[in-house]
């Protein structure tokens, strides 16, 4: 795909819309956490004080016009220079972290035991966030699957993008599928709306990328990967140690410490290994992907890297705006093997 793909990217601030801007930087570091809009506008006597909370709504429009806003967020800080006034605009998940939401602690008094991410989620955005006017939709709220409750958290400070990502499931089934659930937004033509949504399974359709196609800059690095693993049990120990260990010992550390048995601590342990074993960090700069979500898998079919060639799952992006050009930068991990194909 050329560069030079038909992009007019618009801005809105407020109720104005502004044409005067040298670069947009959108950041997703995934991870559930907030999205970031970077601007910078050449109008260096604008008054940044004045568009602090302002709605910011950016239209990416590439290759098309989009019907929707590409990223909808509020200004949360601004800072002035000589030639150039810059702007950080964050999306609504603002409003359930830091000094954005009020802290949460549950006690065996004050709780949200028996609720549902969902109903959680539903309870605090209509009682805190959306009193006056809507700043996060509500219309897409939906479970996970198997619906995950809230019952016997306790804690003091606790911001409410914690509680549910903490929450979240990391694995729908541990041999068959190893997807995870992540928080989204999905807007319409005026309001983010909340959604979970679970990664894209590794036999569904992926895009795909190549040098002829897509990819401008291809990097990746292969770190050793944890082999070994030692748990609590119960009073007992559970050590396990992964394949002929050709690099040497690796610790590591299982995303779950909780195990009735032995057997569920280990097999955890060797899909763990197995998901290790196979991550390699890749990061492609693109001419296409740009809304492509975090959890979605693509195709990488690159001869002359055999190693990376396959699906990988997208786990941050970020797009770079300004002038004839709009490059797309996506973060990606190679994703595990089946693991029925091991046992």
């Amino acid at each position: 795909m050329s560069r030079l793909t038909y992009s007019t990217p618009r801005l809105f601030i407020g109720n104005t819309e502004f044409t005067s801007f040298t670069s947009i930087n959108y950041k997703n570091s995934g991870n559930n956490q907030v999205t970031t809009l970077q601007i910078s506008l050449k109008d260096p006597e604008l008054d940044g004080a004045a568009l602090m909370g302002k709605k910011v709504i950016f239209y990416l429009n590439h290759g098309a016009e989009d019907t929707v806003p590409f990223f909808i967020g509020r200004v949360r800080q601004y800072q002035p220079s000589d030639s150039a006034l810059s702007i950080t605009a964050r999306d609504v998940l603002t409003f359930l972290t830091g000094n954005e939401s009020p802290l949460l602690t549950l006690s065996d008094s004050v709780n949200y035991d028996g609720y549902t991410l969902a109903q959680f989620l539903y309870d605090y955005i209509s009682t805190n966030i959306n009193k006056k006017e809507t700043l996060i939709g509500l219309d897409m709220l939906n479970e996970t699957d198997p619906p995950v409750t809230l019952t016997g958290v306790r804690g003091k400070s606790m911001t409410p993008l914690k509680i549910v990502t903490d929450k979240l499931p990391k694995k729908t089934s541990n041999l068959e599928d190893i997807r995870e659930y992540r928080i989204l937004l999905r807007n319409d033509d005026t309001t983010s709306h909340i959604t979970f949504a679970k990664e894209q399974g590794l036999e569904d359709a992926a895009v795909s990328f190549s040098f002829n196609d897509g990819i401008q800059k291809l990097n990746y690095k292969k770190r050793p990967s944890a082999n070994s693993f030692t748990v609590g049990v119960n009073d007992s120990i559970m050590e396990y140690v992964d394949n002929s260990l050709p690099t040497g010992v690796v610790s590591g550390k299982l995303p779950v410490s909780n195990f009735d048995y032995p057997d569920e601590a280990k097999e955890e342990a060797y899909i763990t290994a197995r998901v290790e074993e196979n991550k390699k960090e890749v990061t492609l700069t693109t001419s296409k992907g740009h809304y492509l979500d975090i959890g979605n898998v693509i195709q990488i079919n690159t001869p002359n890297h055999p190693e990376i060639t396959g699906k990988h799952r997208i786990k941050a992006k970020s797009i770079k705006a300004g002038g004839t050009d709009m490059l797309c930068t996506l973060t990606l991990n190679k994703e595990t093997p089946q693991v029925r194909d091991y046992i």
